[in-house]
């Protein structure tokens, strides 16, 4: 197939020139469409062990790898899919039309599995608030008041006071680190939230340039093809205006004829008169 069976896009990016150019992209969106349904079904298994015996931050980490790894495939792919847009063979327009379909139905599954995603991180979010709101008391409140006892048990009393005390501080230490890592852990989620929900706005920017990509060609297409019914109207407008024309050049040609018969005829009949006369 030559250079003229493909349009530039305008960008001057596009490298298909021939089918074979075309087929050996077509297949890689292809596997990479394959790609991102492994990984869209790698990820569905990953979540569904949210909050089980297997939930961990290892697996919340993989999880995202696998998440951060299939947005930059789902970019490359759309921009390769901005290559085959300009062909104008029928054959290629097909192949190119059920890769988008493909494509988009793998959108369709990533955006599903990242929504997911989102309602449980956001709910594991408000029950960890909502525990650390009933856990936290006022330092101190779980000490027991001193009794007014007599003068010979303030000695006892004192060195109570003072282990209460020391441990009272280590606890509130580690209660204070404890509280520190849980909250970092809930930064950490509502990041992952954020970033989860930007994912799901750019994956929605790629739907719109995809309809608006079907769109422009069906446009294209419906213009060629009101194109060529439109000449078909001339052709045969044309053949018909020949055929009258043709028609009334016949009889054109018959009066004539029919004219030329009568002034012969008359012709004769002069030179007839004339040469009786004589």
């Amino acid at each position: 197939m030559s250079y003229s069976s493909f349009e530039n896009n305008g960008t001057g990016s596009s490298t298909i020139t021939n089918e074979a150019d075309f087929q050996k992209l077509a297949q890689t969106i292809a596997t990479s469409i394959q790609k991102i349904l492994q990984n869209v079904s790698s990820m569905q298994r990953m979540v569904n062990q949210f909050g089980t015996a297997q939930d961990s931050p290892e697996l919340k980490q993989q999880l995202h790898q696998i998440r951060t790894y299939t947005q930059r495939l789902i970019t490359d792919t759309t921009n390769l899919l901005n290559d085959l847009v300009n062909c104008k063979e029928r054959h290629l327009k097909i192949q190119r039309d059920r890769l988008v379909d493909e494509f988009t139905a793998a959108l369709t599954a990533f955006q599903a599995v990242q929504r997911k995603t989102v309602d449980l991180e956001k709910n594991a979010v408000r029950q960890a608030r909502g525990a650390h709101v009933a856990l936290s008391k006022p330092p101190g409140s779980n000490h027991s008041s001193m009794g007014s006892g007599g003068t010979g048990n303030n000695y006892n009393n004192a060195s109570m006071f003072e282990d209460n005390f020391v441990s009272g501080q280590r606890g509130q230490t580690q209660e204070q680190l404890q509280e520190e890592i849980d909250l970092q852990a809930l930064e950490n989620q509502e990041q992952t939230i954020r970033e989860l929900e930007e994912n799901i706005l750019s994956v929605n920017e790629i739907y719109k340039k995809l309809g608006a990509l079907v769109y422009e060609q069906s446009h294209q297409v419906d213009s060629i093809e009101a194109s060529v019914e439109q000449t078909s109207v001339f052709v045969a407008e044309g053949v018909t205006q020949l055929k009258q024309a043709s028609h009334y050049q016949n009889k054109a040609r018959k009066k004539k004829l029919i004219l030329a018969l009568i002034a012969a005829a008359i012709l004769a009949v002069i030179i007839l008169l004339i040469i009786i006369r004589n």
